[in-house]
């Protein structure tokens, strides 16, 4: 009942966006705000429907809706959708970064003149992907395929003022178009093999039935694997991510952290049955462990902000294909949760810090730790996540992505190329907190850093460029963030929700549980231990740059409070999921 309530929401939501679309040029903020409270509601009752469906159900949902459907010479045309585990955790994704984004948006374009259109094309990329992850069939899954490009390209030729934004735009259409074409290659292909393209029958087809093998359907399986890689900005297919950084920071938070380029993650996942038949994830985990090491390697060498999170987006994205190639699903899944809410809260923090100092470059910067002290530490919060600095949920996660490596991975050189990446990304988040925040010495060019420096004494403390709006839309991220990694843990690990789904595991075997725990007290423990220090090294061997002591103290005191509350975090973790669940129970038996 929750599901179908929440299709209807989503079917809302549509009209609002189609609505705002015809009369942007007459909608006011009152109409902003209608389409606000209703992806609110939609949130909201997704949230709870999955809920719903791993506590009390813990099974997947088949529900598929036939909106239209046209036959010709055996050839069918359907729009066909179906809510499942997969897509369910998708649209929650997508819809909790979308929510928030369209809060950061109310205020981030307060005097620009294409406000409307702007929200307008944010909610159309976000109605493209829900469709995209509920396809059920070929037809369906492709549309929503198109649609995304087609947004992707609207969102970055947003600033058609500006110089190069149209060339950075047509390059990431012209790798759209060559992704599109492998898709619809492998999907006519596909039906040819077996004349049909629903995904809930194919599985079944494909399943210990070796007649159906050919050539074609191969090369066809190889081509899927390299659209998805254009689409999640793998290497040697990544160069349209960094130029697409043209486009406003909100569009950058949304379809460039963990929406778009998961698109091509989501399509691996959906079509597994072939990857695992074909015996291809051999490829994924080679090609994800050299792109993980690659992007964290340029991102550290990056002056624009923008495009050291571009170049961080694509290491992480290289992590996401090795979790496609180990077969974890839950990993994968996870992964892309606490990677996408965390990069779109640095983008979030980024573009205030772009707004105040009118550039993306960070050799401009240095001073926002007192033009936007919450900001900076907001900040500090999320690239200490993605870095995988001590006692945040980035730390844990990457200790445990390396352990069940170690137990998977028979190539030491994809093992060496993920730890190499994971420790680039300790280097480029300290170049991203210092030189934005705290290095002040180095940014002579801007006029702000210099009168500040002059007058150090006589620093305005009332001084300060946030905005509550923005405040509120990057702690909401945050806490949804610490929630949902919390919820998607504890459910999968201690509710022992184990069904399979498309042939991909989602909880890891007895086996690899102990061996991880083992790994933990192990002697592998003396890698983490120097992973630990070496994070805390980086962020505060140049403490000194601060050029007062107050701030060297407010540096490294921050740190002092985050791992006491780390340890807090730890004590009660396993109590505060308990709790939820009880008073969910008390509030369905009212």
């Amino acid at each position: 009942m929750l599901a179908s309530f929440s299709l209807y929401t989503l079917t809302l939501y549509f009209i609002t966006t189609v609505f705002l679309t015809i009369f942007k040029r007459i909608t006011t903020i009152k109409g902003l705000v209608i389409t606000f409270t209703i992806l609110l509601l939609i949130n909201l009752l997704t949230f709870i429907s999955l809920f719903d469906l791993f506590i009390y159900k813990q099974c997947i949902i088949n529900l598929e809706l036939i909106f239209f459907k046209f036959d010709w010479r055996m050839f069918e045309v359907s729009l066909h959708i179906k809510i499942d585990m997969l897509s369910y955790l998708f649209i929650l994704l997508v819809l909790t970064i979308g929510f928030c984004t369209n809060i950061y948006i109310l205020n981030y374009f307060k005097f620009e003149a294409k406000e409307t259109t702007f929200y307008v094309y944010i909610n159309w990329f976000i109605i493209s992907m829900i469709l995209f992850v509920l396809a059920e069939n070929g037809f369906t899954l492709f549309l929503g395929w198109e649609l995304i490009g087609l947004t992707s390209f609207l969102l970055i030729n947003f600033w058609t003022d500006r110089r190069g934004v149209l060339k950075s735009a047509f390059k990431a259409f012209s790798f759209n178009k060559v992704s599109d074409a492998l898709l619809l290659s492998f999907l006519i292909i596909l039906w040819y093999t077996v004349k049909h393209s629903q995904f809930s029958l194919l599985e079944h087809d494909f399943v210990n039935n070796y007649t159906l093998y050919n050539i074609y359907l191969y090369l066809a399986t190889i081509g899927l694997i390299i659209c998805a890689g254009i689409k999640s900005a793998q290497l040697f297919m990544h160069v349209w991510l960094p130029d697409s950084m043209e486009a406003p920071v909100p569009a950058s938070a949304l379809i460039h952290s963990a929406t778009l380029v998961s698109a091509g993650v989501y399509l691996l996942l959906r079509f597994s049955f072939l990857l695992a038949f074909y015996n291809l994830y051999d490829f994924i985990l080679v090609w994800g462990s050299i792109t993980g090491l690659y992007g964290g390697i340029v991102a550290a060498a990056q002056t624009d902000v923008k495009k050291l999170l571009a170049y961080s987006t694509i290491s992480h994205c290289g992590f996401l294909f090795v979790c496609v190639g180990l077969q974890w699903t839950w990993l994968t899944i996870t992964y892309l949760f606490l990677h996408g809410l965390f990069k779109a809260a640095t983008f979030f923090c980024v573009g205030s810090f772009i707004r105040i100092n009118k550039s993306q470059d960070s050799r401009l910067m240095g001073i926002n730790n007192r033009l936007a002290p919450t900001e900076t530490l907001l900040l500090i919060i999320c690239a200490s996540n993605l870095g995988g600095l001590p006692f945040t949920l980035g730390f844990f996660y990457k200790k445990f992505f390396l352990a069940i490596s170690f137990f998977s991975l028979t190539s030491y050189f994809v093992l060496g190329c993920c730890i190499g990446g994971m420790l680039s990304s300790l280097v480029y988040v300290y170049r991203l907190i210092n030189y934005t925040c705290f290095d002040i010495n180095k940014n002579q060019t801007n006029l702000v850093v210099k009168m500040l420096q002059n007058n150090e004494n006589k620093v305005v403390n009332y001084w300060s460029f946030s905005s509550i709006i923005h405040i509120i839309a990057i702690i909401l991220m945050l806490l949804l963030t610490f929630f949902l990694y919390q919820l998607l843990i504890t459910l999968i690990l201690t509710l022992n929700i184990s069904f399979e789904q498309s042939g991909l595991r989602w909880i890891p075997s007895a086996n690899i549980i102990n061996n991880t725990e083992i790994l933990y007290d192990g002697y592998y423990y003396i890698f983490y231990l120097m992973y630990n220090l070496i994070g805390i090294i980086i962020c505060c061997v140049e403490w000194r740059y601060s050029y007062t002591s107050y701030y060297k103290w407010y540096f490294i005191t921050f740190f002092v409070i985050f791992i006491v509350v780390g340890f807090i975090y730890l004590i009660i973790k396993t109590q505060l999921i308990f709790i939820f669940i009880s008073f969910y129970d008390y509030l369905k038996n009212i």
